[in-house]
C-alpha cells in the first residue's frame, strides 16, 4: 500500500475527463479496454483496481468493470474503505467475449463506433493481447458495431501524468536507487547470481514495491538479456568471477506507476572492451538527458543518443530509450546487430523499428533512458527513470546511470 498523498476523486475525474475528450475527438460512443496481467495495466488507469479486468467506458452512460473471476470480487465487503474500491461501481464477474457483447448491447451500443484498446501493439505485446476466441465472440454477437483499434492513441493520451501520479514514480525510482546500491554491495568474486538476485528482491519486498520479475545476467561477454535461465530449471546460478560484468534491469511499481533502472557492476579487472562499452553507454545517456525536453519529438531524442554509438563495430541490442506508463514510444532494437560475430547461427535476426517517434514530449511524461553499447559479444547497459518537466527534465536515478566497479575490489 502506497503512502503517497493522492486525491482519489480528483485523479479519477482528471482521467475520466481526458478519456471523454478522447472519445469525442475520435467520434466514438464508447471505449473497451482489455486489461493485461503481463503488459500495461491500462484497464487500471480507468478503474484504479487490480489489472487484468475489462473496462467498458461509454461516453454518456455508466462504465462497467468486468472481473476475470469471482474471487477477486470477494475481496470487497461492506467494510472495504472507499480508497480500496474500484472507481467503477458497476462491477461484474466474467471478463469474456460474450460478457463484453452483452454489456454493449445493454447500453444500446450494438450499432455504434467503439474504440478498442488491446488489438494493437504495446510494450511486450507486439501483436495485441486480446485472445482470438474472446474477440471472435464479440464480433459474432455484434456484427453491426464499428470497432476501431485505438491502442496506440489511447496509450499516447495516458502518457502525461499528474503530480500525484509522478509522486508514485519518484517513490518507485527511489526504491530502485536503494536496490542498485544493494546490488553494488553484493556483487563480488565468489558470490552467485542468486545472491545478487536475492539482495535486490529483498530491497523491493521490504519497500512494498511490486515487481513480477527482473532481468539478471553476468559474465565477461554475456550479451543476452532476459530472466536468469535457472529460473526455469536451465542450469544453476553462476558463481561470479574477476572480469565479469553483472547487469540487471529492475522494475518497481507503486500505485500502478512504474520506474526502471539498468544497473551494471564490473568485477575488476574489467576488460578494456567492456570499459569502452561503458563509456559509450554513459555518453549516450548524457545525450539523452541533454535532449529530453518539452517540445522535442521522441525520435529526435533517439537520434541524438544513437549518434554516439554510430561507429564501426558498435551495435545495440535493446532500445536506448522508451516511454513509461505506458510504453508507447520505443527506440529501435538490434541496430547493426549484423556485426555480432556468429550472427548467422541465430537464424533470421534483424533490427526493430522505432515506435511512437512522432510523439511530442510534454511535461509530465516519464521515460526510461537505458543506453546499451555492444562490441562483439561484450555489452554494457546502464540507465534510470527521467521525468519531462516544464524547463527540461528531472533525472530520478544516479547510481545505475554509469557502470560501477564492485565495492572493495
Amino acid at each position: 500500500m502506497s503512502d503517497v498523498e493522492y486525491s482519489q476523486s480528483e485523479e479519477r475525474e482528471r482521467r475520466w475527463q481526458r478519456v471523454r475528450r478522447f472519445l469525442e475527438r475520435k467520434g466514438l460512443s464508447a471505449l473497451v479496454v482489455m486489461g493485461s496481467r503481463h503488459g500495461e495495466p491500462l484497464d487500471a488507469y480507468l478503474s484504479n483496481w487490480v489489472p487484468g479486468c475489462i473496462v467498458i467506458f461509454p461516453l454518456e452512460r455508466e462504465a462497467t468493470l468486468l472481473a476475470p473471476m469471482i474471487p477477486e470480487m470477494l475481496a470487497l465487503t461492506p467494510e472495504t474503505p472507499d480508497k480500496e474500491r474500484p472507481w467503477i461501481h458497476d462491477l461484474r464477474a466474467g471478463a469474456r467475449g460474450a460478457a463484453i457483447a452483452a454489456v454493449l448491447q445493454e447500453k444500446g451500443l450494438e450499432r455504434s463506433s467503439i474504440g478498442v484498446v488491446g488489438l494493437g501493439s504495446l510494450r511486450v505485446d507486439w501483436e495485441g493481447w486480446i485472445p482470438f476466441r474472446t474477440w471472435e465472440r464479440v464480433l459474432s454477437n455484434l456484427p453491426r458495431a464499428d470497432f476501431q483499434d485505438v491502442t496506440a492513441e489511447f496509450a499516447e493520451m495516458v502518457l502525461v501524468k499528474s503530480p500525484g501520479e509522478l509522486a508514485h514514480v519518484r517513490r518507485a525510482a527511489q526504491v530502485l536507487e536503494h536496490a542498485s546500491e544493494e546490488m553494488l554491495r553484493t556483487v563480488r568474486s565468489g558470490a552467485t547470481e542468486l545472491d545478487v538476485y536475492a539482495a535486490i528482491q529483498n530491497v523491493l519486498s521490504r519497500s512494498g514495491a511490486f515487481t513480477p520479475k527482473f532481468i539478471l545476467r553476468s559474465g565477461p561477454d554475456n550479451i543476452s538479456w532476459e530472466d536468469p535461465p535457472w529460473f526455469f530449471g536451465v542450469g544453476s546460478p553462476r558463481v561470479l568471477n574477476p572480469g565479469d560484468v553483472v547487469q540487471a534491469e529492475i522494475f518497481a511499481w507503486f500505485g500502478g506507476l512504474e520506474a526502471q533502472v539498468q544497473m551494471s557492476v564490473g568485477i575488476p579487472p574489467v576488460s578494456q572492451v567492456n570499459l569502452e562499452c561503458a563509456q559509450l553507454a554513459r555518453q549516450a545517456y548524457e545525450e539523452g538527458v541533454r535532449n529530453l525536453k518539452p517540445g522535442r519529438k521522441f525520435a529526435e531524442v533517439v537520434t541524438a543518443m544513437e549518434a554516439v554509438l554510430d561507429r564501426p563495430g558498435v551495435w545495440q541490442l535493446t532500445p536506448l530509450i522508451h516511454s513509461m506508463n505506458p510504453m508507447r514510444c520505443v527506440g529501435p532494437t538490434g541496430l547493426r546487430i549484423e556485426t555480432l560475430p556468429g550472427i548467422e547461427a541465430y537464424g533470421r535476426v534483424g533490427s526493430g523499428r522505432i515506435r511512437g517517434g512522432e510523439v511530442v514530449l510534454e511535461p509530465g511524461m516519464v521515460s526510461e533512458l537505458e543506453p546499451n553499447a555492444c562490441i562483439g559479444r561484450h555489452r554494457v547497459n546502464i540507465g534510470g527513470t527521467v521525468i519531462v518537466t516544464e524547463n527540461g527534465n528531472e533525472a530520478l536515478n544516479e547510481i545505475p546511470c554509469r557502470m560501477r566497479l564492485a565495492a572493495g575490489m
